[in-house]
């Protein structure tokens, strides 16, 4: 069969660029190694937007979170709360195969075990050369999209530069036993997690995962953190082993070529701020399948039909993801008596209101807090007082404090 497009990787955006292809009446088949759809490391937090957005079954939901605590360096807890739920837990394994079932009743084919070891491109189509035990197979479509994972060596094979191990941090999370936690806490300091955050994330039948991310060498760090929350008696005991993954915290130079489209981790669409991937993810596959279809309708699988995608992210997530990177890489040269000053000043009562209380806060959006902070009479001297490092952060949020700024929100 010659398919419309094949698409590699069950994750998130390919599952969903699978639904929506199938949903339009074109013939999409998914290829992924793995036999558990959705069984990959993560959180599993997303927010209220990509909530309504994409809806979850409300029995793969831990919990809703309207509040969450930040401890700093020296131990210091501020809490953050809202009056509604702004992120949720989720059943991560569930929400995607949801998906990826919606797909195939939609009509689209998926075939799990495989791995995929070629790619051909010519003008007549692509080829997917596959392995699956003792047996090979040749899938032929007329697009490819690559859903594939952070630092996919498909994205090399297709014709396209990959990321670099420098453009993402390594995530190292385990699950554990907990006593009383009922909300999420993030724990800050070099000691932690250098340059970056660790995390408590309560999930249900007194479970939660304990995780570090950070693009620095981790040497015991994980172990520490878990002894740390052992002792102050929020954590019992591991009851499974640490796994550590790849995050991009840059996307691709370019996700385009001529038959193909790269979304997801693929290319490099993640929060930097936080590591965050699973809305930004979702939003590229539908992104990539307006681009898709259109380029089916014409037939015209060239570079420039498909350049349209990398525009349309670009619109949605490109601010987001350049600003939230600057504010990475201010915070991963701050030493702890920075991140405690910081945590002083943006999060006072008086100043933390200015933030909380706004109607643009989001937890999909960062950009718009790092501005507020940029500008604001506090918090923006305190960044300021940072130095050099502070200065491309900056401009790149030059506002008036008085300019009202609102999150690129996009319509369903």
């Amino acid at each position: 069969m010659l398919y419309d497009a094949i698409v590699v990787g069950a994750g998130p955006a390919g599952n969903l660029a699978a639904l929506r292809l199938a949903e339009a009446g074109h013939r999409a088949c998914v290829v992924d190694w793995r036999q558990n759809i959705g069984d990959k490391l993560c959180t599993g937090i997303v927010g209220r937007e990509c909530m309504a957005r994409y809806p979850v079954n409300p029995g793969d939901i831990y919990r809703a979170a309207n509040s969450a605590t930040l401890v700093s360096p020296s131990g210091k807890r501020f809490k953050l709360a809202k009056t509604r739920p702004q992120a949720y837990i989720v059943n991560r394994v569930s929400f995607v195969s949801s998906i990826a079932a919606q797909a195939q009743q939609a009509g689209a084919t998926y075939l799990l075990g495989p791995k995929v070891t070629g790619i051909q491109l010519s003008d007549r189509g692509v080829a997917i050369q596959t392995e699956y035990q003792a047996s090979r197979d040749v899938l032929q479509g007329r697009l490819l999209i690559l859903a594939s994972g952070f630092a996919s060596p498909l994205v090399k094979m297709a014709g396209l530069a990959g990321g670099g191990h420098g453009n993402a941090m390594i995530g190292s999370q385990v699950e554990v036993e907990t006593a009383g936690v009922e909300e999420t806490e993030v724990y800050l300091g070099n000691a932690v997690a250098p340059g970056s955050f660790g995390w408590l994330v309560p999930l249900a039948d007194s479970r939660a995962l304990v995780g570090i991310a950070t693009r620095k060498k981790l040497n015991g760090h994980l172990p520490e953190f878990v002894s740390s929350l052992q002792k102050s008696g929020k954590v019992r005991a591991a009851v499974k082993k640490p796994q550590n993954w790849g995050i991009p915290v840059r996307p691709l130079p370019k996700t385009y070529a001529e038959r193909v489209l790269v979304v997801g981790d693929a290319a490099g669409l993640a929060k930097p701020t936080t590591g965050g991937g699973i809305y930004y993810a979702l939003l590229s596959g539908e992104i990539a399948v307006k681009t898709a279809g259109g380029a089916i309708a014409r037939g015209d699988f060239s570079a420039r039909m498909l350049r349209e995608y990398e525009k349309g992210w670009k619109a949605v997530l490109g601010k987001e993801l350049r600003i939230g990177y600057l504010a990475r890489v201010l915070y991963e040269v701050l030493g702890d008596r920075q991140i405690d000053s910081l945590l002083e000043s943006v999060l006072a009562k008086d100043v933390q209101e200015d933030f909380l209380a706004s109607e643009d806060f989001s937890f999909d959006w960062h950009s718009v807090l790092i501005k507020k902070a940029v500008n604001h009479r506090v918090a923006g001297r305190v960044i300021a007082s940072f130095g050099p490092d502070s200065s491309g952060l900056a401009r790149a949020v030059p506002m008036s404090r008085d300019e009202a700024v609102q999150p690129f929100v996009p319509q369903p």
